[in-house]
């Protein structure tokens, strides 16, 4: 596939709006999204508040995956750096519950662009390899330095508590405080993919060889948007700290990277919004799976991931992008691009 094409298909992703429908849509996602804890009873905004957080996460391994084209299965260890980075530093520096954050997404980065430099080297089998080393490594890691991560055992980490000017709960205002760090990094990886930074990337995920011909640097592009992916993998773990209050190392398994990257691809590959749909999956899918039964619940992932497939080959986000994009390009009668 040529850059023409990457440049096409980038441009699929964002049907153009008129300027007031995208004010009109804007509001009302803002208003459902602000009211939605006034509401909804506290064990819903508690479970939005999981969405928001593994949506942060997913937007990193979508940027790694779906828009650099590398297959990573070591999201877990950037999502579990990037909690345990920021329980810590509020444990033994008492570091206010939105530096911790920051800490996260320094650690989480600059590890993240380390890793990047091997990494930049490998393709195919050889990087997933590669990454699946360091995701079955997380938890013996966590479980080796015990008295610092609290082993087996785990460490409770204090939930923030809000004003008692705002007068909401607390699952409330955990819910701001995830929502404001979400609205944050999909608007700054909305700007980080869009122009010229969206199309190299585009291109070197589907020629890395044209793409390096046309004077793009691939080696760059692909540590820089390892660093960044898993600096948000690392923000989506501290988050989590937020909502559930508790780490421990089982948490952060193998099948939670197999999960991260079977939601990106129902969620959409390549699409910024289509990390907000993983969100719902990796939070939602689960508990109906286990309302089934435990045997079942893989089948229920791979029965998702079959029909979606089959039916949505570009993710529940992405094939409604193309789908408003041919109709519009029908209504206007001009030939698909």
């Amino acid at each position: 596939m040529n850059t023409q094409q990457a440049v096409i298909e980038s441009r699929i992703e964002t049907p153009a709006l008129s300027t007031g429908k995208r004010w009109a849509i804007g509001v009302i996602i803002a208003v459902v999204l602000i009211g939605a804890p006034l509401v909804l009873p506290g064990y819903f905004t508690f479970q939005f508040s999981g969405v928001l957080a593994y949506a942060v996460a997913a937007l990193g391994l979508n940027l790694i995956t779906g828009y650099a084209g590398q297959i990573s299965l070591g999201h877990n260890a950037f999502f579990a750096l990037g909690a345990y980075s920021a329980a810590l530093s509020m444990a033994f520096f008492n570091v206010h519950y939105l530096t911790s954050i920051a800490v996260a997404a320094v650690v989480s980065f600059v590890v993240g662009y380390l890793a990047g430099f091997p990494a930049q080297r490998l393709r195919g089998l050889y990087l997933t390899l590669l990454t699946l080393a360091i995701a079955v490594s997380v938890a013996p890691v966590i479980k080796h330095y015990k008295d610092i991560t609290g082993g087996m055992a785990g460490m409770f980490v204090e939930r923030p508590s809000p004003p008692e000017w705002m007068g909401i709960s607390r699952d409330a205002y955990i819910y701001y405080i995830m929502l404001m760090f979400a609205v944050a990094c999909f608007w700054f990886v909305r700007n980080f993919v869009a122009g010229s930074m969206g199309r190299a990337l585009t291109a070197v995920r589907l020629s890395p060889l044209a793409a390096s011909s046309m004077g793009v640097d691939v080696a760059s592009y692909k540590v820089l948007i390892f660093g960044v992916g898993s600096m948000l993998g690392g923000i989506g773990g501290a988050l989590f700290n937020f909502s559930i209050g508790f780490l421990a190392p089982d948490s952060y398994s193998l099948m939670l990277s197999v999960s991260f990257l079977a939601a990106i691809v129902v969620g959409g590959l390549g699409t910024i919004w289509g990390a907000l749909v993983a969100g719902l999956f990796l939070q939602f899918v689960p508990t109906l799976a286990s309302d089934l039964g435990q045997a079942l619940a893989g089948a229920v992932y791979g029965g998702i991931l079959i029909l979606c497939m089959f039916f949505m080959p570009k993710g529940i986000v992405g094939s409604l992008m193309k789908f408003l994009h041919d109709r519009r390009v029908k209504a206007s009668g001009r030939p698909r691009g």
